[in-house]
């Protein structure tokens, strides 16, 4: 049994007990047993009958004693009973006090007298832990005050934290050191005047100098000069205190890293992390900072049968770093690849490594000749979560061999935005040599993220009108430009003779290519002034696409529905837009319809569009009769179709927005008119051919001239990911569709025009040359 004698008052409190104000009505009861227990003691507290909120702590004595600290939180008057209890068979031991009497601070000395070295690391890490959150004082002047003086008798002269770098939006870098045993910290917080905050991020630690030291760097919000801060680092053996220095003339990152000859790869790749994970800004300024200050470029280039290697490709995404490059190893040397990473053991490598035969120059020196080439194994790897998706623009990979021996791969700088990343990564596997597999495992997720990077980065598009349309359209028939202008003279001539279209129809070129838009938009003034047709020029704030490209001249457009329309797309006679709008009436439960198309030689290129499996399983699209005269019999026939062809499709306006319009995740612009088609399908809607309706189609003029269009690969990625997506759907929809052309050989085509298509074609080629 306890043997401590209640007090009554607080005044009157024994010289055990010791009641002091932490802020407010937060109050810290210190309660010391002089006798040995039975068990871990304990206090509850209680006023009026009802249990106080509190918080404790069993603190042990150099002497063999123990002290139990409570705080706890008393708003109203009356007095607190305390219930000192270790399970003893005597009982409970109690005191009664009234802390509206107490007015005393609480004294740090006090506290910590006779405690133990582990007795006060427990004690900080609750009074800069958890008992602030708890009890809120985080901005309590009171506490803030008491836990300052209380850090400091643990660290009576702390080190300094010295901040060597502004960086962005308000954020400084601060330097130190700590001893080198120390593995690691589990929280940060700042103390200063305004507050007590822990950190969002941890500090990194170096390796350790020749004195024993870690250099230690942390990314935090800069610090008042007149603020005296604390930066605390909460650590496995307790609490490490710095004072942070008070610096006016904190340099810029480029003049701090600049001076910086020693730790570079992991400390740079940390900061690229930190910057990136700040805001754009930040993103920014990393990259500004990698490419001010560049890496020296590591590869190993041998002509003898020793192991050589070189990495010509690091880009980095949300789902990973994209590694590819060569190495040669006739022997048999190399044990491992290893990724270093900012902190932490670097990464093997090896066997994540999507391998393919490549040949390199074999060089000058030696017995070479010219255009001799070397043997080599070619290499392409996804390393998930690698720096957060940072973009570290020269990441450091080392060749371990059998022998011990290190061989560093460093790239050049590498590209950092959407549309670099992803033409880098459309050129990773050469696409005699890519698998659905490869494509999977580590291309496909690098597209997916640049897909979607453009697509949340794509500006508002500007809008121009040339004369005014009419007040309510029938249709909107919206048209992407991408770099190729050729046939508007033709387009716009023949829309503007046709009386439908001219009083019915609204047009709307979007402009893909936004660098040319003093081009185009002077092309299509003058257009307006020799036709006397109105239209509307939608200017993208960026590239984005042949889907995004679509889908904002559909958000722009008016009309009840849409026609999507080619740029290299000719009507042969007036009237196709209506004859075409007829078939969408609402009791054919047809979603969209397509006409016959035709190439300038008068050979069809589309008559409906199926689906067939290759070799491997992937589904492709097929066009009907491709290549037969316009007169095959068969392919002048009505139908009901899997799909038609993006080139001129219609359909509702109201389902397009519907079903969300083209998917931007196809790359650069294939197999997003198919996608529709199977979402038109899954809404339950059929899709019409009409062949009675012909356009003539000069196919794929613009995007060939796609900078980043890498036909086989950016094409096996969209068919796997239609597949991906629509397999089951596909398989169902083939097997319910009657498709003897798709699955009987097709005829050989014709290698003469129909003759009665050689005047328009001769009228096409005038029109165009005109």
């Amino acid at each position: 049994m306890l043997s401590l004698a209640p007090a009554p008052i607080a005044d009157g409190l024994s010289p055990q007990l010791h009641l002091s104000r932490l802020s407010g009505s937060v109050f810290l009861l210190s309660w010391t047993i002089e006798t040995p227990v039975l068990s871990r003691p304990r206090i509850a507290l209680a006023a009026r009958e009802k249990r106080l909120a509190s918080a404790s702590i069993v603190l042990p004595l150099g002497d063999g004693r123990m002290r139990v600290v409570v705080v706890f939180r008393h708003g109203g008057p009356g007095e607190v009973v305390a219930a000192l209890s270790d399970d003893s068979p005597g009982g409970d031991t109690t005191a009664r006090f009234d802390p509206d009497l107490v007015h005393g601070m609480a004294d740090a000395e006090d506290l910590v007298r006779d405690a133990t070295p582990d007795a006060r690391r427990m004690l900080a890490n609750a009074l800069v832990g958890h008992w602030p959150t708890l009890f809120g004082l985080s901005q309590a002047a009171g506490y803030l005050g008491f836990l300052r003086q209380f850090l400091l008798i643990l660290a009576r002269k702390p080190s300094a934290a010295t901040p060597v770098a502004r960086l962005t939006e308000g954020k400084v870098l601060l330097e130190s050191a700590v001893p080198g045993r120390l593995s690691g910290a589990r929280a940060a917080y700042r103390l200063d005047p305004a507050g007590l905050s822990r950190l969002p991020g941890l500090p990194r630690l170096g390796r350790p100098d020749r004195a024993g030291n870690r250099p230690l760097h942390l990314v935090i919000d800069e610090f008042p000069p007149q603020a005296g801060g604390l930066l605390i680092l909460q650590v496995e053996s307790g609490l490490i205190v710095r004072a942070v220095t008070a610096r006016h003339d904190i340099p810029s990152l480029g003049r701090w890293w600049a001076g910086k000859t020693s730790q570079r790869d992991g400390l740079r790749s940390w900061l690229v992390e930190q910057l990136s994970g700040l805001s754009e800004q930040g993103r920014l300024l990393a990259i500004e900072m990698q490419r001010r200050l560049p890496l020296a470029v590591q590869s190993v280039r041998r002509n003898d049968d020793l192991p050589s290697a070189e990495l010509d490709l690091a880009v980095t995404t949300p789902a990973g770093l994209l590694l590819g490059g060569w190495y040669r190893d006739a022997e048999g040397l190399l044990d491992e690849m290893l990724l270093h990473r900012s902190e932490g053991e670097p990464t093997p490598v090896l066997d994540r490594l999507e391998r393919f035969p490549a040949l390199l120059p074999a060089g000058s020196k030696g017995d070479a000749q010219k255009g001799d080439v070397m043997r080599a194994t070619g290499f392409a790897a996804l390393i998930p979560g690698y720096a957060a998706g940072a973009p570290v623009l020269q990441p450091r990979v080392e060749l371990k061999l059998k022998s011990g021996t290190v061989l560093s791969l460093r790239p050049n700088v590498q590209p950092a935005d959407a549309v670099a990343i992803r033409a880098r990564a459309l050129a990773a596997i050469p696409p005699q040599h890519l698998t659905a597999q490869m494509l999977e495992r580590t291309i496909a997720p690098m597209l997916a993220d640049c897909q979607k990077a453009l697509r949340e980065s794509l500006p508002e598009p500007r809008i121009k009108s040339f004369g005014k349309g009419p007040a309510h359209p029938a249709v909107s028939v919206v048209i992407p430009l991408y770099r190729v202008y050729d046939f508007l003279r033709v387009q716009v001539s023949a829309f503007a003779a046709d009386r439908w279209f001219a009083e019915k129809a609204e047009l709307i070129y979007v402009l893909d290519s936004p660098e040319h838009e003093g081009e185009v938009a002077h092309l299509l003034g003058g257009l307006f002034l020799a036709y006397g047709l109105p239209m509307q020029l939608v200017v993208m704030g960026r590239n984005g696409g042949f889907s995004a490209a679509c889908n904002a001249g559909a958000a722009a457009s008016r009309g009840q529905a849409l026609a999507l329309v080619n740029s290299d797309v000719i009507p042969e006679s007036e009237g196709w837009l209506p004859a075409l709008l007829q078939r969408l009436e609402p009791h054919r439960r047809t979603g969209a319809v397509g006409p016959k198309l035709l190439y300038d030689d008068g050979s069809l290129q589309h008559a409906g569009l199926f689906f067939k499996r290759d070799s491997k399983g992937t589904w492709l699209n097929h066009h009907y009769f491709k290549g037969m005269p316009s007169g095959y019999a068969p392919a002048n026939v009505e139908r009901p179709v899997p799909g038609v062809t993006g080139a001129c499709i219609v359909m509702p306006r109201a389902l397009f927005m519907e079903i969300g319009g083209f998917d931007d995740a196809y790359v650069i612009g294939d197999y997003e008119d198919s996608d529709l088609c199977l979402k038109i399908a899954r809404a339950g809607l059929g899709i019409v051919y009409v062949p009675s309706v012909q356009l003539y189609h000069l196919e794929r003029q613009s995007i060939s001239k796609s900078l980043d269009y890498t036909r086989g690969v950016a094409s096996q990625h969209n068919s796997w990911l239609q597949t991906k997506r629509w397999d089951v759907q596909i398989e169902a929809l083939m097997a319910a569709v009657d498709t003897p052309a798709a699955q009987q050989p097709m005829p050989a085509p014709t290698s003469r025009p129909d003759p009665d298509f050689l005047l328009s074609r001769a009228n096409l080629r005038r029109a165009t040359a005109a």
